[in-house]
């Protein structure tokens, strides 16, 4: 258990944290967070994440005052206290209390908590064997206005979580109500097909992940062929290889979805080749 949190602008130990009963983000889901991964106390895409946030707190009208450089500053704090190098961040943005009813009738005062933790890495065996999906039963409304912002209303992607899981499997493929393929519960997807990458576009309403937009990068630095389009579940399942990306995982192969093998050997060629492009930027 880290020793001190950021707490509303103040360093406080983290048994002492306390929030009102009556802060939206408890009551009601009403706001954002972001995970973050630091590597040798460096919190990577950190200006990435922080225009994430700020960007999703403009578009739900939650108050968030704080610069890029507050929070680096901020964090360097917390890894020098609790005494961390390579760390989990979790940065969460309540709109805080109000007492008003519903919808607010005036500006609330916003709750924000950065939280420190040591690392707990994917087992290192799954970047080898891959992780085995399903395709979840739950599908994606291709017009929520939340989907694109990373909230604090997570129900939906913990019951997809543990479908999979109950069917054992790692995670599961969320497609959405028109059928095309969107994300996994905490991770985007991307596909290899004749050397060249797809991967859904933003139009199928996902999280544009942080990490997501480091791969297309990649791609294109690379000159690796790469497609942001609207796909249905045939066409990633005649995919040469299929992986997933988040900013903890980084990038994982998959092995298969509903049974569809996906490769003679993991990680594929590209996927391979993209992932030590990755570690470059993080080492």
């Amino acid at each position: 258990m880290p020793d001190a949190i950021f707490l509303n602008d103040t360093i406080v130990d983290a048994t002492k944290g306390v929030l009102s009963t009556f802060d939206r983000g408890f009551l009601y889901g009403d706001g954002l967070f972001e995970t973050i991964r630091a590597y040798n106390k460096n919190p990577f895409k950190l200006e990435e994440h922080i225009a994430r946030l700020s960007d999703s707190a403009q578009f739900l009208c939650i108050p968030f005052r704080y610069t890029c450089d507050q929070i680096r500053h901020i964090i360097g704090q917390l890894l020098a206290k609790n005494h961390l190098s390579d760390t989990y961040i979790r940065l969460t943005l309540s709109r805080g209390y109000n007492a008003n009813g519903f919808i607010p009738v005036r500006e609330t005062n916003p709750t924000f908590v950065i939280h420190t933790k040591p690392l707990v890495p994917y087992p290192a065996l799954w970047y080898k064997t891959g992780l085995k999906l399903i395709v979840s039963q739950t599908r994606k409304n291709a017009s929520c206005p939340i989907s694109r912002h990373k909230t604090l209303n997570y129900l939906t992607h913990y019951l997809i979580r543990k479908e999979a899981l109950e069917a054992g499997a790692h995670d599961a493929l969320i497609l959405t109500t028109e059928g095309n393929v969107a994300e996994c519960s905490v991770s985007n997807v991307f596909c290899v097909k004749d050397q060249a990458v797809f991967t859904p576009s933003t139009n199928a309403n996902i999280l544009p992940g942080i990490t997501r937009r480091v791969v297309i990068d990649l791609c294109k630095e690379t000159g690796i062929q790469l497609t942001e389009k609207l796909f249905d579940l045939h066409e990633i399942a005649t995919a040469d290889e299929v992986f997933i990306t988040n900013s903890l995982m980084e990038i994982m192969p998959v092995s298969s979805i509903n049974g569809n093998v996906f490769g003679d050997a993991l990680p594929g060629e590209i996927t391979g080749i993209l992932s030590a492009k990755y570690k470059m930027l993080t080492s």
